[in-house]
């Protein structure tokens, strides 16, 4: 049997990108291109060059529009520009949120290919994508979600008005051969909203990221690290709250990681608190990964007080496979991926102020030793839960399935 021919489509690809675009550049360069010719179309002009070596990579601007609506627009009006990629193909896998209609229009453009879908968040059920702890998706609520997180009155009053277009991403569901959840927390909050969908549905770990060894160098005093931003789904309001009763009470240092949704007033605000307790709070603009990774050399603990359902988050995947210690809500995909380690016993309730103080006054009383010990755990554990043969595997089945 000769080699399938596999087409890629995503928005963005690493180093562009975030969770999503990492795993897919892992699943692309590590497993799907040693088992199948693939071409990956992107709006990225600079992917990482060790990709190039294992595919055929086309430069497609036309993915990189900004808002879902257009996007989707421009793809329909667009698709004579595809067509022939799409006709080589065997299966198109599509790891990105904003471009699952193209389910349709591949399908329509050739009923026998495969397509597999690969959901890395929400959005067949949320025209967010975002999908908050204990709160079903409704319009008004995904407009307020908007606003707290972009805090732009236009784009919330655009989501409310534009959510019933996200019917769209469920026909996609219906129009796929296959879909791909990253946990079960994803794919059991998928099928409440999605008929059928356990009849082609796999759940797979996303695949371990490729880190840098990175020996613990730690101080006497303990060293948080957070790095939310100033996002609302990610508990920025939370760390808020939590700042004055932890750095006016313990001896401690925190790094905030700022990235690009940190707003001037909430820069003030945290300068402020810094004055204030000399100087424990430092606030960091964007980093490069390289950057961020290093300073987990000398970090006690990460703390995640996210309120979204993360379908599996790789900000707490890095942080236990270099030794960090995840102080993390309890939402998604986390507790299945830290049940059994040392780290289960540091997750609280989403938005319990109480619980997440708790949890980082526990880790305070660490000496450096027993915090060494626990990241040594965590690896072993992180790399035993995302083992990339069973990952491989289980993906290969995914695709086989399709085409044989």
């Amino acid at each position: 049997m000769p080699r399938p021919k596999v087409l890629v489509f995503t928005k963005f690809f690493w180093p562009e990108g975030g969770g999503g675009e990492l795993a897919t550049h892992l699943i692309v360069k590590d497993i799907i291109s040693k088992f199948f010719y693939v071409t990956v179309i992107s709006s990225t002009r600079k992917p990482e060059t060790d990709v190039l070596k294992k595919c055929r990579f086309i430069y497609w601007p036309m993915l990189k529009t900004r808002f879902k609506l257009f996007e989707w627009s421009k793809l329909l009006l667009n698709a004579q520009n595809i067509v022939k990629f799409i006709k080589e193909a065997d299966a198109v896998y599509i790891p990105s949120h904003t471009l699952l209609p193209l389910a349709v229009i591949i399908k329509k453009i050739k009923p026998d290919v495969k397509v597999i879908l690969h959901l890395h968040n929400y959005q067949p059920i949320s025209f967010t994508s975002i999908y908050i702890y204990n709160l079903k998706p409704k319009l008004a609520r995904e407009a307020i979600i908007e606003y707290l997180e972009n805090r732009c009155i236009l784009r919330a009053i655009a989501t409310e008005f534009m959510s019933p277009t996200n019917i769209i991403n469920k026909i996609a569901i219906r129009y796929s051969d296959a879909v791909i959840c990253v946990s079960r927390a994803e794919f059991r909050i998928l099928k409440q909203f999605i008929r059928n969908i356990d009849k082609k549905a796999y759940v797979i770990y996303n695949p371990l990221p490729e880190l840098p060894n990175i020996e613990k160098n730690l101080n006497n005093t303990p060293l948080f690290i957070y790095a939310g931003g100033g996002s609302y789904i990610k508990g920025f309001h939370i760390l808020l709250r939590t700042l004055p009763r932890i750095l006016g009470k313990l001896d401690l240092s925190l790094y905030i990681i700022a990235g690009r949704r940190l707003s001037k007033l909430a820069f003030k605000v945290l300068k402020r608190i810094s004055n204030t307790y000399s100087g424990k709070l430092t606030v960091l603009g964007r980093l490069r990964y390289e950057r961020y990774l290093e300073l987990h050399r000398k970090a006690w603990a990460l703390l995640f007080p996210s309120i979204s359902e993360e379908p599996l988050p790789y900000v707490v995947v890095e942080s236990m496979a270099v030794g960090t210690i995840p102080i993390a809500s309890r939402v998604g995909g986390i507790p299945e991926i830290i049940k059994g380690s040392s780290a289960e016993k540091y997750l609280f309730t989403p938005g319990n102020v109480n619980e997440f103080i708790d949890r980082i006054e526990r880790i305070a009383t660490f000496s450096r030793e027993e915090i060494i010990e626990i990241g040594k755990q965590l690896r072993e554990h992180i790399s035993r839960k995302l083992n990339i043969y069973e990952i491989r595997r289980g993906l290969l089945k995914a695709f086989y399935r399709v085409l044989i």
